[in-house]
């Protein structure tokens, strides 16, 4: 691992949080060759350490930070819409995790790091680095915003995916056959930007099929009316053929 005279090999790291992103990041410090300790749960006893990483509930970030005070110089949380008013640093992978996976699925990704200090923000851009993580930096004032577009990328399309599944299903299809749909219309999105991406009947301002579609959604008609709505807006954002 490589480090500055922020971070060493031997900086102690004490997790405090052994849900998902907790017992993943412990894994990855450990492996980057931190002295780690935890993950632990946030109602044991707070250890002496270096560095306090915070992978607790939002909510409950302000308490467990205030306890974590006495015992270490800098606390940082992994949230991605909390602010810093209790803490010094935060680093939150954008990433969703199952919390079985090994150190590596760090490598690549992105993190948003912020900083009370420039040391904090140092050694939130450190850490990130030395996980294989890219960091990028994210202001409070943004961190809301940061965070509700995590949720349309990830736990809006799980909700949207259902409501592919369960209507495939009725139809008696699998939805291991919606997969490479997906996958292409990710791809085509990472390349050309979701306009440019756009196909369908709206795309094509075929009403009768949207009409028909509508009527087939059954119990997803509010969540049809809603994404048929935004999907005419981004229509009109492509380029004519």
């Amino acid at each position: 691992m490589q480090t500055t005279s922020l971070l060493a090999s031997e900086t102690t790291i004490a997790v405090i949080g052994a849900g998902r992103l907790g017992s993943v990041l412990a894994r990855a410090l450990r492996a980057a060759g931190f002295q780690v300790l935890g993950p632990l749960r946030r109602d044991q006893s707070m250890p002496k350490a270096d560095i306090a990483l915070l992978c607790v509930p939002d909510a409950a970030i302000p308490a467990v930070a205030f306890v974590s005070r006495p015992h270490v110089p800098l606390v940082g949380h992994v949230s991605g819409a909390t602010s810093l008013d209790d803490v010094d640093f935060s680093l939150h992978p954008l990433q969703t995790f199952t919390g079985s996976e090994t150190p590596d699925v760090l490598h690549g990704i992105g993190a948003a790091i912020a900083g009370r200090t420039p040391e904090a923000l140092e050694t939130a851009e450190q850490l990130a680095r030395a996980l294989g993580i890219l960091p990028f930096t994210v202001g409070d004032e943004h961190r809301a915003s940061y965070h509700t577009a995590a949720s349309f990328a990830s736990n809006f399309v799980l909700t949207v995916l259902d409501a592919a599944e369960q209507l495939a299903r009725t139809a008696g299809v699998d939805r291991s056959r919606l997969v490479p749909l997906v996958r292409q219309t990710i791809d085509n999105w990472e390349a050309d930007g979701a306009a440019a991406a756009l196909t369908g009947p709206i795309a094509r301002g075929d009403e009768a099929t949207v009409a028909r579609q509508r009527a087939a959604s059954g119990e997803y008609a509010d969540l049809f009316d809603a994404l048929a709505a935004a999907t005419r807006t981004l229509a009109e954002k492509r380029e004519p053929e």
